[in-house]
């Protein structure tokens, strides 16, 4: 097990977290906060000391959002674009 791994076994009950936030806060030691929201119970703060901290905090004890779809991440085949659409000129006639 990495070393920081071992810190992780006191986050709080993993995956009771429905969502997580970063703040900023004023302190000079810690100016990161982690808000993570629970279906049933109140919100929990935790501090911690750089952005990276918080966003892997957040990983960790929320769940995956749902796949997002790609059917139009991509570019449309020719005959599927729509009339008078062309690629060359960004959309714009």
């Amino acid at each position: 097990m990495k070393r920081e791994e071992q810190t992780w076994d006191n986050e709080g009950g993993h995956m009771s977290s429905t969502a997580g936030r970063i703040v900023l806060t004023h302190d000079e030691k810690l100016p990161f906060k982690v808000i993570l929201s629970h279906q049933d119970e109140q919100a929990t703060e935790h501090e911690f000391a750089t952005m990276q901290e918080c966003e892997a905090f957040i990983r960790r004890n929320t769940p995956l959002s749902a796949p997002q779809s790609t059917l139009y991440d991509r570019e449309a085949a020719k005959d599927e674009a729509c009339p008078g659409y062309s690629n060359e000129n960004d959309g714009r006639r």
